[in-house]
C-alpha cells in the first residue's frame, strides 16, 4: 500500500500531459480542499486547470460528509473547467464520473461502474465519488479514487467502499499490486478532454452504457420522502427516471440506494 514516504512523479505527469486541455497541473503534498483551492483561483479569474494532493484535510462530500483516506493512498484532485456541456452541468461532473470510471476500470479484472448521479462502483461497493460546485462561472468538478487500500482498510467500510488495487490482482499470484497514480491521472484526464468533445447525446448514451442503476430497484432518499421504484433511464437535463406504482416521476436530486429485488 501507498504510504507517506511514497511519493508521484508530478514532473512527469505534467510532461504526459502536456499539449493536453489540462496541461496546467499542480501535485501538491497537502491542501485542505482541491475544491475550495480551485473555487479560489476561479473566482480571480484563473484559467482551466488541475489540483492533485497526496492528503486533503478538509475535504468534504455530497451532504457535506467527510472523505477521509491515508496520504497517497487515493487520488484526490478537482479540475477548474471554463467551458462546460449545455444543457446541464449534470454532464460535466458526468463527463468526470465516466472518465474515472474507465480509467479505473481498466486495472480491474470487474468493470468499473456509475451510480446516479456521481459515485463509480466496482460491484456493489463505492470506488469514487465527484462532488461540483460552480465559482465565476466555472465549474469546478472535485474527484476522490479509492487506489491502494490495505485488505484491513477495506475491511472497515463492510462492504461500502473499495479501492482499485483491490481488484487489480494477477490470477497467478495472491499479492495484491500497487497502482501507479501518476498513470491513472493521466488516463484519467485524457479520456475527460476526449468526453469532453462529445455532444450531450453522445456523451449521455456512453455514460448510461456504464451506469449500473440503470435497471435496479432504487430507493431514492428526498426530503419530501423516499421513492422506491425501477431506474428505467437518464433524461438529457440528467435526471434520474423511476418507475413506481405505475408513474415514471423524473428526479434532480437524491440519495440513491440500489436495492435487492423483492
Amino acid at each position: 500500500m501507498a504510504d507517506e514516504t511514497e511519493r508521484v512523479d508530478a514532473e512527469a505527469v505534467a510532461v504526459a500531459l502536456h499539449g493536453t486541455r489540462f496541461s496546467s497541473i499542480r501535485w501538491v503534498k497537502e491542501t485542505g480542499s482541491t475544491n475550495a483551492d480551485l473555487a479560489g483561483e476561479a473566482r480571480h479569474g484563473a484559467g482551466e486547470q488541475v489540483l492533485v494532493t497526496d492528503l486533503q484535510t478538509a475535504g468534504r462530500g455530497r451532504r457535506n460528509r467527510v472523505w477521509d483516506a491515508p496520504s497517497g493512498s487515493s487520488v484526490l484532485m478537482s479540475v477548474l473547467l471554463r467551458d462546460g456541456l449545455a444543457p446541464s452541468p449534470f454532464w460535466t461532473v458526468g463527463a468526470v464520473a465516466l472518465a474515472a470510471a474507465q480509467a479505473a476500470g481498466e486495472r480491474t479484472e470487474v468493470p468499473a461502474t456509475l451510480k446516479w448521479p456521481n459515485d463509480v462502483l466496482i460491484g456493489d461497493a463505492k470506488v469514487a465519488g465527484v462532488l461540483s460546485e460552480i465559482a465565476d462561472g466555472a465549474v469546478i468538478v472535485g474527484i476522490g479514487i479509492n487506489v491502494n487500500w490495505t485488505a484491513a482498510i477495506v475491511e472497515q467500510f463492510d462492504g461500502r467502499a473499495t479501492a482499485i488495487n483491490q481488484h487489480s490482482q494477477k490470477s497467478d499470484t495472491e499479492k495484491t499490486e500497487s497502482v501507479d497514480r501518476g498513470q491513472l491521472v493521466v488516463d484519467l484526464l485524457v479520456g475527460l478532454e476526449n468526453l469532453l468533445k462529445l455532444d450531450v447525446d453522445q456523451l449521455r448514451r456512453l455514460w448510461i452504457d456504464r451506469c449500473a442503476t440503470i435497471g435496479r430497484l432504487v430507493r431514492v432518499v428526498r426530503e419530501d420522502g423516499d421513492v422506491i421504484g425501477e431506474a428505467v433511464g437518464v433524461q438529457r437535463d440528467g435526471a434520474l427516471l423511476v418507475a413506481s406504482n405505475g408513474d415514471t416521476t423524473p428526479h434532480f436530486v437524491g440519495d440513491v440506494t440500489h436495492l435487492r429485488p423483492m
